[in-house]
């Protein structure tokens, strides 16, 4: 039976429709945007955390609006803001700028959780305070296209990519074969379909890395870093977190 697409950390929440005030920065164009870029369940996400952060910040001023907006957006699953969002977190706590109350809101974390979470994220893109234990489900990703997901065929193999928190994922058998990079953490991700030649083949260089894909049944390790391990199963690729070792 395929799962449907999720991420773990947002399986116990419960949103509020959030009015967003006037302010600076134009929070409802944001949201729209979010919505329209990552789907309605994101959307409805950074209402509920960008509304709670900006209702905790009165007097925020434009730049910490800036923050608490791309805090949001990366926490509602936005991966683009990511960059961004951890570089303003870390100006936030290391100037006490901004505010910890709504700093925490706009994370959808108590106030304590705030300085840890930052400090999980140096080590770790999928470090969340107490989400979850070694071997446990991050994420589940994919499905089938014709339900709710992007993939005709099940996914077969899989390699690191080459940064942290990517991997390539084959999808279909050698006639059908298309190539996929996904790129991943806590809060979100995103999956694109590699380009084809015009004959429909896989690029050929990238092709020639499918001959060292490992099993990923014990779980493929993402590059240079601890955080999660991927699994292929059915239509969906899983995360976890990595086992503990002896």
């Amino acid at each position: 039976m395929t799962q449907r697409p999720r991420h773990l950390v947002n399986e116990t929440l419960e949103l509020t429709d959030e009015a967003l005030p006037e302010t600076t920065v134009d929070l409802e164009l944001s949201a729209t945007r979010i919505q329209e870029r990552h789907g309605e369940a994101a959307g409805a996400r950074y209402r509920h955390f960008v509304g709670r952060a900006v209702a905790a910040a009165p007097d925020a001023d434009r730049d910490d609006l800036l923050t608490l907006a791309a805090l949001a957006a990366w926490r509602s699953g936005a991966l683009a803001f990511r960059t961004d969002a951890l570089r303003r977190l870390d100006l936030a706590l290391a100037h006490e700028r901004t505010g910890l109350p709504a700093l925490a809101a706009a994370l959808g974390l108590g106030e304590g959780g705030v300085a840890p979470f930052a400090a999980l994220q140096l080590n770790s893109r999928f470090g969340w305070p107490g989400l979850h234990a070694p071997g446990d489900l991050l994420a589940v990703i994919g499905g089938f296209r014709g339900l709710y997901g992007p993939w005709l065929a099940p996914p077969v193999a899989a390699l690191a990519g080459d940064r942290p928190g990517s991997f390539l994922i084959r999808t279909g058998s050698a006639a059908t074969a298309e190539d996929w990079l996904l790129t991943a953490d806590v809060f979100g991700h995103t999956l694109v379909r590699l380009a084809t030649d015009e004959q429909g083949n896989v690029d050929a260089a990238a092709d020639a890395r499918w001959s060292a894909a490992c099993d990923t049944a014990q779980g493929l390790a993402e590059t240079g870093a601890a955080g999660a391990v991927l699994t292929v199963r059915a239509y969906t690729a899983q995360l976890w977190t990595p086992e503990e070792r002896p």
